[in-house]
């Protein structure tokens, strides 16, 4: 109940209290009780608000039934499919079941396709909906009422007297169109604008600075299908630099300099953006000579003939700058030497921002720090000034566990770590191992991304391998040096030598195209280009990849067989409308015996077939076979693919592909009854009149789990003309990570 004073209760605290500090109390007494009876008051207050917004909760004992289930349907639709309304409006119709049945998430997708509509050229495009709740299930209807399509009959440009049309028209470039007997463009409202803001730009850009493109008139004909686009434009004045004037610190030095910086600008028209090329390349100049502190004020001057301006730059210097001493801080594991190599400014230097910039570049490329900063600290009594250099370090060590599959390999697990700032001066070791159903590696590297201080990058692996192939099993040691060097984005050239040591075991007695000792030695130098344009290492959409190599293998280098390699690689990816993605690759590889040798180990040809190459096969398992039904490899191979590729929902992505490959000399082998060959000639002869015959090809479609480290992938090939000889299947199955290629 609330507590109601009047004057009454005052008047009785008069009469019959005696002490001041009495009445005093009784009346802290009776506030308080009136502010407890208020606050019940509000709360009852609100009860009864809640009881009056609510009385279905409380008029039974029933509550009304929750939404188990919604549709959506469209209607009135003809020029665009549902699906595509659907993709238009895709996140706000999830949010919509995400948010409880929302309608203004409907009002939300309703926008958005009438959006795809206008974008299509429907500039009456009407998008209505209707929102029925029917017990516990919520219908949505969207009405489209889509009307014309509207094609642009023509532009035209009012006021335009220093400006052609035609130049004006190339702003609107080209909208999508719509193709019959002739190429006709439709009709989009914010194509229009943006053209429009581009024509504005391109005159301030020429010098009209006052330039007023108004907003365009459109007239419609009379069935709404075509319009005309009136466009009225008031150029005003084109301002012309008729002089840059430079007052302040004029340097004797930097006068050729700053008569070339005047003259790029005199005779061109002024707009706001020349000024700060101006005042930028005023102070480059003067940066480049040690005065980074140089302030550049411009002044606009306007001349008395209309249009003609001049621009006056007062130039302050300060005083040069010159280092001396660079103080590194925050560098636990790094050492100091390694951050001052990079640094391009030393004790002695004259301070420049274009150092500085490429200072943090450097040192950025590293990949050792996460944070740096270069501060000069006050002048000294010369005038000079320390280079503080504060740097934050990233973690520098790795560990990893990577469980894998592999189609031939089987389960598989490689694990190690790898670290990149070995003794504090950014070279990297690393160090890992690989256990397969198949073999067994382990392999140790050191890397100096920066040999010798040069952007030559230098790699020494040294690993040991056994693996069983189909047709032999191979223990191999190798160690080698690798120099490699990126000359651009796309380039990387690379060059080495490698020694290996070779044992080959559970070979056939009269395995094809071998013969003498089973182990061997192998000296080889190599070199090495790739161009890579990619949008993507792992599934890439767009690009080119092309790979080109050369190797020899010699006595002088500490071979025992001799010979030569060449492969070449082009995998090229376009992207196609729909999200659709058409892969192409080409591989082949050619093996030239040289001096007295008449044969090639096993374990260096060429093999075909598998989860990577042709996909009708299993690994390896492409051309000649010898009595055991193992393939023998050759000297030369090819593969060809042409792959289409779709993602379809998130990350599942799948594709259709053909594949062709062979491996070389196979005819000949059948013909000389698998004799070996008395020399290299022979056998370079047969493998290059076999280049390019027996391929074998496989039709499949596969399917990828797309990952950050790659996709899962599984592929089916079904292989058309199985060759009996060799007893080769009608299908192959894989399951494998990453893709084909």
């Amino acid at each position: 109940m609330p507590i109601i004073m009047d004057s009454k209760w005052f008047s009785v605290l008069n009469k019959s209290t005696p002490s001041i500090m009495f009445r005093f109390l009784l009346l802290c007494c009776l506030v308080a009780a009136w502010c407890l009876g208020a606050g019940a008051s509000i709360c009852s207050a609100q009860q009864g608000e809640q009881t009056a917004e609510l009385p279905d909760k409380i008029s039974g004992t029933e509550s009304p039934p929750q939404v188990q289930s919604y549709s959506i349907t469209i209607k009135g639709n003809s020029s665009i499919k549902e699906k595509d309304l659907r993709k238009a409006a895709a996140g706000e119709l999830l949010m919509f079941e995400q948010r409880a049945y929302r309608k203004a998430d409907i009002d939300d997708a309703a926008f958005q396709m009438r959006s795809a509509y206008l974008q299509a050229g429907y500039a009456f495009a009407l998008v209505d909906y209707t929102y029925e709740k029917k017990g516990d299930h919520i219908e949505v209807i969207f009405d489209i009422q889509e009307g014309p399509r509207v094609i642009v009959e023509n532009i035209v440009f009012q006021g335009n007297r220093n400006i052609a049309a035609d130049k004006l028209l190339s702003f609107f470039g080209e909208p999508a169109k719509t193709w019959g007997r002739k190429q006709q463009t439709i009709f989009v409202e914010s194509a229009v604008r943006d053209g429009i803001n581009m024509i504005r730009d391109h005159y301030r850009g020429e010098g009209f600075i006052d330039v007023v493109v108004k907003n365009p008139d459109l007239s419609f004909n009379e069935n709404r299908s075509g319009v005309t686009i009136t466009i009225a434009i008031e150029e005003g004045p084109q301002y012309i630099i008729s002089d840059v004037q430079l007052q302040g610190d004029l340097l004797p030095g930097l006068a050729p300099g700053l008569d070339k910086i005047k003259n790029e600008l005199t005779g061109k028209p002024y707009y706001v953006r020349r000024k700060l090329f101006l005042r930028t390349s005023l102070e480059d100049a003067y940066d480049a000579v040690g005065y980074a502190e140089a302030n550049v004020a411009i002044e606009v001057i306007q001349q008395d003939e209309p249009g003609r301006i001049i621009l006056d730059a007062v130039i302050t210097s300060g005083t040069q700058v010159r280092i001396a001493d660079v103080v590194i801080s925050g560098n636990d594991s790094t050492k100091e030497s390694f951050i001052k190599d990079r640094l391009q400014l030393k004790p002695g230097d004259i301070y420049t921002r274009g150092k500085k910039m490429e200072s943090f570049r450097k040192l950025y490329d590293s990949g050792l720090f996460a944070k740096i900063s270069m501060e000069l600290s006050g002048p000294r009594e010369d005038g000079s000034r320390i280079l503080e250099v504060e740097v934050e370090e990233l973690p520098t060590r790795e560990y990893f566990v990577e469980p894998g599959w592999g189609s031939y390999e089987q389960l598989r697990l490689r694990a190690g770590a790898f670290e990149k700032n070995l003794f504090g001066i950014g070279k990297n070791g690393r160090i890992d191992g690989l256990v397969s159903m198949k073999g067994e590696t382990i392999s140790l590297s050191y890397t100096d991304p920066w040999l010798l201080q040069t952007a030559i990058s230098m790699n020494v692996p040294l690993y040991f391998e056994s693996r069983d192939e189909p047709s032999y099993t191979s223990d191999e040691a190798a160690l080698s040096v690798l120099f490699s060097r990126k000359f651009s984005k796309n380039l990387t050239l690379s060059t080495g030598y490698q020694y290996k040591m070779t044992q080959l075991s559970n070979l056939a007695d009269d395995s094809v195209l071998q013969k003498e000792e089973e182990d061997y030695n192998k000296g080889t130098v190599g070199i090495q280009a790739i161009w890579d344009s990619r949008d993507d290492i792992f599934y890439p959409a767009a690009g080119l990849r092309l790979a080109s190599s050369f190797d020899i293998s010699l006595p002088a280098l500490g071979s025992e067989i001799e010979f030569g390699r060449i492969t070449l690689g082009c995998r090229y990816f376009i992207q196609l409308p729909q999200e659709y993605i058409l892969g192409l690759r080409a591989t082949t590889g050619l093996i030239i015996p040289l001096g007295d040798q008449s044969f090639i180990p096993i374990s260096e040809r060429f093999f075909n077939g598998g989860d990577n190459t042709v996909r009708s096969y299993q690994h390896s398992e492409l051309g000649p076979k010898d009595e055991n039904n193992e393939p023998t490899g050759g000297l030369g191979y090819n593969v060809f693919s042409i792959e289409l590729r779709k993602r379809f929902y998130k990350n599942f992505a799948t594709t259709l592909y053909v594949d062709a490959g062979n491996v070389s000399p196979n005819k000949s082998l059948l013909a000389n009854d698998f004799m070996p060959y008395a020399s290299g000639s022979d056998l370079l002869d047969d493998t290059l009149n076999d280049f390019f015959s027996e391929f074998r090809f496989g039709i499949g479609i596969g399917f990828q789990y797309l990952l950050p480290v790659g996709p899962i992938r599984i592929d089916v090939a079904y292989n058309p003309d199985p060759a009996e000889i060799w007893n080769e299947d009608n299908w192959a199955f894989h399951f494998s990570l990453g893709m084909a290629f």
